[in-house]
């Protein structure tokens, strides 16, 4: 009786194990796509006041680029304005440009994509830090959302 249990139960954690093995690769990214975390320094200080902004340049300096919601799909109708901590990159457009990001939430990621509608490599922030974009996204992102809220 025993080894008729012990057997059930061995199935049992096989098919279990099996199961959540197909889950795993469901949920898995989409082929290639790879997103890396670029927390560098803790900043709830904003240079252009805002809860997320992308900046022309490295170590959140010079002309900054805020979206008007939580995020925007496609950053190449985009500016830069002159509300960071310099002039350098005010006027051009944002998508293709930025090389740091801030992330003045105090719950919320942040991340930009290097393809439009959120695809493709990413970068991201946990609430209240700022990053360099790393060499797959700097000069080379399309689009940034907030996500996962708490």
């Amino acid at each position: 009786m025993r080894l008729t249990h012990a057997l059930k139960r061995a199935s049992v954690v096989t098919t279990t194990m099996a199961a959540l093995g197909a889950g795993a690769f469901v949920l898995a990214p989409s082929a290639g796509a790879t997103s890396w975390n670029i927390d560098k320094w803790p900043s709830f200080w904003q240079p252009c006041g805002t809860y997320m902004c992308l900046y022309y340049s490295p170590n959140l300096d010079n002309a900054s680029w805020t979206p008007s919601s939580t995020s925007d799909k496609d950053l190449g109708g985009n500016k830069f304005g002159n509300h960071g901590t310099g002039s350098a990159g005010a006027g051009q457009v944002v998508r293709n440009n930025a090389a740091s990001m801030g992330n003045n939430t105090t719950n919320c990621h942040v991340a930009t994509f290097v393809s439009p509608n959120f695809q493709g490599d990413a970068n991201w922030l946990h609430a209240g830090h700022g990053g360099n974009l790393n060499s797959a996204l700097r000069n080379n992102e399309a689009s940034i959302r907030v996500d996962s809220c708490t």
